[in-house]
């Protein structure tokens, strides 16, 4: 039982709890001067990972992991142990700090749930389709929809229920068993893959290109709401953010609404 931290880089890995390993992606290009496991060994889309982001990681996770559970995290990115963001801040408002919640914790999650994943959050104004519009390019959402209808038909629905909504589990952070990720990463990659050959994105900027890692993050919550899949939620948390003063902050925001 494994939770991946997918890097590019060098981070402080020392304080992770056991089970936490980090994977480099991009591995192709990107140095390792910490011997990181790497996701250009084996079966792999490593090259891609300018504009697939940590699903490259993913992806390697799904052909060469051989866990019975296994997640994904990121280097700064982690799982708290709280199910709502007041627990998070007053805990850290007194404690300095929080820890990424234990492997062994989340694997008594799935006793009863099918996936661990990001509480879901608001990502701007509108549903999460003028959200994606706004920041992104409408064009290639709409490429999605018609390549789902291709390929997926009978996700369509769920697909336009879940875009007409206001929040999503963002991030493509998740904890499960081996069999539900393998069931996921099947109906995913191919989706991808063939919008993948529709969508130029030579002319996009260095964050426009990172595309498919936006994109699989709205497809996550697709085949999460059409499997009616058992779902656990708890609330992430930027290690590179948690202090004393960032929960003071939170904490008065909360109350004043903002």
């Amino acid at each position: 039982m494994t939770m991946y931290v997918i890097t590019h880089k060098h981070f402080n890995y020392n304080n992770l709890p056991i089970s936490y390993v980090p994977l480099l992606v991009g591995a192709d290009f990107n140095p390792n001067p910490d011997n990181f496991l790497q996701d250009n060994s084996g079966e792999n889309i490593s090259s891609r990972n300018p504009s697939f982001c940590e699903l490259t990681g993913l992806y390697w996770m799904w052909k060469n992991s051989g866990e019975k559970n296994l997640g994904l995290s990121h280097y700064r990115r982690y799982f708290s142990k709280f199910n709502n963001n007041s627990e998070l801040f007053i805990t850290t408002l007194f404690s300095g700090n929080v820890s990424p919640v234990p492997v062994k914790k989340l694997d008594s999650y799935l006793d009863d749930f099918d996936w661990v994943v990001v509480k879901p959050q608001v990502g701007g104004k509108g549903n999460l389709w003028e959200q994606f519009a706004h920041f992104h390019h409408e064009k290639d959402m709409k490429a999605v929809r018609n390549v789902i209808e291709e390929l997926s038909p009978e996700y369509l629905s769920s697909f336009d229920y879940v875009m007409d909504q206001s929040s999503a589990s963002f991030f493509n952070m998740f904890y499960t068993s081996k069999k539900e990720l393998d069931k996921y990463a099947s109906w995913l990659f191919p989706i991808l893959f063939k919008v993948e050959k529709i969508i130029d994105i030579s002319n996009y900027d260095s964050y426009q290109k990172r595309l498919f890692g936006f994109l699989g993050e709205r497809l996550f919550n697709v085949w999460l709401y059409h499997r009616k899949a058992k779902i656990k939620t708890l609330v992430e948390y930027n290690s590179e953010l948690v202090n004393r003063a960032w929960a003071a902050r939170s904490i008065k925001n909360d109350i004043l609404g903002w």
